[in-house]
């Protein structure tokens, strides 16, 4: 609903830059007081959050234009960096943060599943701030809807998404979801029943790809090209991450001892 840059002097800021660098603090924040809680250092969670946000944003933004090449294919070279105008792909920031993490892990000699336990409830956040950012730079958008819906929203021109038609708020009801699946996350990480390392990180992975699953219906952008059953690779990845999300998530069995 803000696709306009604010005007500061030779300065240009945008609100999608402003809600992804909101996301970022309020995950670094968010972190910063469960990670003592898990036995991780000021100076570990530190320096995780700061290898950890580069990755991420270098690969969102790699899966972005990948999968959006022709959005750039006729504009200048530095746009591809340009991610302030809107244009990140979280399981791209994803996959570079799992590719970073296991140098910083062997180097502060941390184990992976409690690290990611402690990060998850972060990084929901983190989506959370930034869907709104996606919500104002118009990206994202969801598919045309009745003008009598009275959750129909319109966007001006000038933004990524068409101008003028009734389309579902798709990045806001994502955006409450996040929100929830925070706070879920939290309530979880109190419990026994989620004490085993990586259970918290598995609920994080099953309810955010089913709640990119269930928003997927309300799309109406270009999410790259259909790969399977006519799905988006979003949608696959989002039900690879349900999917890990339950395995990980299933009864651990206990072994029975044998007869002598």
């Amino acid at each position: 609903m803000f696709p306009f840059p604010i005007e500061l002097g030779p300065v240009a800021i945008s609100f999608y830059g402003v809600m992804v660098a909101v996301g970022v603090l309020a995950g670094l924040g968010l972190f910063g007081v469960t990670a003592p809680r898990r036995g991780l250092t000021a100076v570990q969670a530190r320096d995780f959050c700061f290898w950890m946000i580069l990755a991420g944003l270098a690969g969102s933004r790699f899966f972005y234009v990948i999968f959006h090449w022709p959005e750039f294919a006729g504009d200048t070279w530095w746009s591809v960096f340009a991610y302030w105008r809107g244009g990140l792909m979280f399981q791209g920031g994803l996959v570079g943060a799992l590719a970073v993490s296991p140098f910083f892990l062997k180097r502060h000699g941390l184990k992976f599943w409690p690290t990611v336990d402690v990060m998850a409830p972060s990084l929901a956040l983190g989506q959370c701030f930034g869907r709104l950012g996606c919500f104002a730079a118009g990206c994202c958008y969801g598919h045309v809807t009745g003008e009598d819906n009275p959750l129909a929203v319109t966007f001006p021109y000038g933004g990524l998404a068409p101008a003028d038609w009734p389309l579902w708020p798709v990045q806001l009801f994502e955006s409450f979801g996040l929100l929830a699946l925070t706070l879920i996350l939290l309530w979880a990480g109190r419990r026994p029943a989620f004490s085993r390392p990586g259970r918290v990180g598995a609920l994080y992975l099953f309810g955010a790809g089913l709640l990119r699953l269930a928003m997927e219906s309300f799309r109406g952008d270009f999410r790259g090209e259909a790969v399977i059953w006519n799905l988006p690779p979003t949608s696959l990845t989002a039900a690879d991450a349900v999917l890990l999300g339950l395995w990980l998530l299933r009864p651990k069995t206990r072994q029975t001892p044998s007869a002598a």
